[in-house]
């Protein structure tokens, strides 16, 4: 049965909860056509971050990764942890190196796609999808802010998303780096089994 929907936003104004689904959410969630008895798995994606960068030989990178936020220290359900698990390795791009060996990667996906807004092809460079929890509901409110289950910073936060530092490892990041001088690096699992008490 299709789950009901949880997420929320607190409004500082009349200091109360309100669901956060919009319209489209809602039609979906009550359409019995789409009902997970039937096989269906359905979820919103939460972010896309994406900086460019230029090397010091003048190549353009694109870097990117997506980002499912949980607040109030909750995990994603054990549907979508596995969708967003296997998304997760169909989308990473590292390349495997003799001193780099890549685990839960399907494949190698393109380093190589086509800008429609640029009108050529781009290099991109996709970290997979990472998780992001707060204690509340945000970076301001809250005690505990987790990536991928480990403790980290607002600073740290901020330097993961600028990709100053390596999503995967949390390690510096740079363009030459990432390219010339591979770290080793293991794609964390995104969702393991996690006890709820």
């Amino acid at each position: 049965m299709t789950k009901a929907f949880q997420q929320q936003f607190h409004c500082p104004n009349c200091n109360t909860f309100h669901t956060a689904e919009t319209s489209f959410g809602r039609w979906l969630r009550n359409n019995k056509q789409l009902d997970s008895r039937l096989g269906y798995n359905i979820t919103d994606e939460d972010y896309t971050i994406l900086k460019f960068v230029r090397e010091n030989s003048g190549r353009e990178v694109e870097m990117m990764m997506e980002v499912e936020v949980k607040m109030m220290g909750s995990f994603p359900s054990p549907a979508q942890g596995d969708l967003l698990h296997k998304k997760n390795q169909l989308i990473r791009n590292r390349k495997e190196t003799p001193t780099k060996k890549l685990k839960l990667q399907a494949g190698t996906a393109p380093l190589k796609v086509y800008s429609v807004y640029q009108r050529r092809y781009v290099q991109v460079r996709h970290f997979g999808v990472h998780l992001l929890q707060f204690s509340g509901l945000g970076p301001d409110d809250s005690e505990s802010i987790k990536w991928d289950k480990k403790e980290i910073s607002q600073e740290v936060l901020t330097q993961i998303l600028r990709f100053d530092l390596d999503p995967d490892t949390l390690r510096p990041l740079t363009v030459e780096r990432h390219h010339k001088k591979p770290l080793k690096e293991e794609p964390l699992p995104l969702l393991e089994k996690h006890s709820s008490t």
